[in-house]
């Protein structure tokens, strides 16, 4: 069995790249785009190994040849990574080479994290970028020839973040690849890369991963039937999230959601002052944009309530479901609009925004729609 049956949700994406290979009709650039936790990255790592796979066509890529194994470790020769890395304290030797000690811990740390944990967060120290630095250093790869493989393969994560200069400099690169060199970018940012840069790659388009197919790796992974189907709610078609919400246990966030709801079941303007009080100050911001996602989940359990109720999630508190019903019978109709509201709060948050404010405007909304 090859590694492409381990990418779930992306079909389509799969088929074209399968029958690039089996046709022998590699396109010399890709652009691996579509929102982020949707398996891009993993889906162009495993693009890479196929190309370089000794394999028969229907196993490629293997994992465990030679090859494969390397492109595991991240230490194939022919294999070049390049992704937004803080810019470094000292330069990179034309072999790629890192000087600083505290960069090279970071970049490596970087390497470990996206071999064994990929669906982790990782946060480097700084600010980073692809710079003209690395487009230099890919250049100069790229005239070498291959040392074990067929191909060189050029991998470029996140490749909107090439500041201008490094953009034009790899423009000229897209223009005229050597004939054994394989590019592939990846951007959840399609807007932030330069037209002609994406003019000159062959798109891949990757879409949210379905509910019901998070839900089932969650299940695979060893989550209870509630959590698996909370956090794939959550994680709106992210894979990444999901996992991540899952490995962590993001419990806080639904209790806080159910404090609030009990909140406006039960009337209580004056103990909302003291909830509001856990939103001071921007630490709390990803505390705030989980709870809004928990919430999005509550309007929508209480609008499936009398018609689908197979789709509740917070089947645990049916009774409150039901009180909170008993407010607005009408919210069914009402539900869209509520949970657009709140999706344009959590919007309102990537700016410099009162966090208060926000929850203010977020309480006031659901007493208006679940008066008594």
């Amino acid at each position: 069995m090859n590694l492409f049956s381990r990418i779930k949700g992306q079909d389509r994406a799969i088929d074209i790249l399968r029958r690039a290979l089996q046709q022998d009709k590699i396109a010399q650039s890709y652009l691996f785009h579509g929102p982020e936790g949707t398996g891009k990255f993993t889906t162009a790592f495993y693009f890479a190994m196929a190309l370089n796979c000794p394999e028969t066509l229907e196993n490629r890529p293997c994992g465990v040849c030679n090859s494969c194994r390397k492109y595991l470790a991240f230490s194939h020769p022919d294999f070049i990574y390049t992704f937004p890395f803080p810019n470094p304290k000292s330069d990179i030797s034309e072999e790629g080479e890192i000087k600083s000690e505290k960069d090279l811990t970071e970049y490596q740390d970087y390497i470990k994290n996206k071999r064994e944990t990929p669906w982790k967060e990782f946060f480097f120290s700084k600010n980073t970028g692809i710079r003209i630095g690395s487009i230099r250093l890919l250049e100069h790869r790229m005239s070498l020839s291959p040392n074990e493989g067929t191909r060189k393969v050029f991998l470029l994560e996140d490749a909107d973040m090439m500041n201008t200069q490094a953009a034009n400099s790899f423009l000229k690169t897209l223009e005229e690849p050597p004939g054994d060199a394989v590019i592939i970018l990846t951007s959840s940012k399609l807007n932030s890369l330069l037209p002609t840069i994406i003019s000159r790659c062959q798109q891949i388009a990757f879409q949210p991963i379905e509910r019901r197919i998070i839900e089932e790796v969650l299940l695979e992974r060893g989550s209870e039937p509630l959590p698996a189907r909370m956090f794939s709610r959550i994680a709106n078609g992210n894979l990444e999230k999901a996992l991540r919400l899952a490995e962590q246990g993001e419990f806080e966030a639904r209790e806080k959601a159910l404090e609030f709801i009990r909140l406006i079941v039960e009337g209580d303007d004056l103990k909302f002052i003291d909830f509001l009080q856990d939103f001071r100050g921007t630490k709390n911001l990803n505390r705030l944009q989980e709870l809004i996602s928990h919430l999005i989940i509550w309007v929508a359990d209480v609008s499936c309530l009398q018609h689908d109720p197979d789709e509740i999630v917070n089947l645990d508190h049916r009774e409150l479901l039901e009180n909170l019903y008993k407010l607005n019978p009408q919210i069914g109709q009402m539900s869209y609009e509520l949970v657009e509201f709140l999706e344009k709060m959590n919007a309102r948050l990537g700016g410099f925004v009162n966090q208060q404010l926000i929850m203010l405007g977020i309480f006031h909304k659901f007493r208006e729609s679940f008066s008594r």
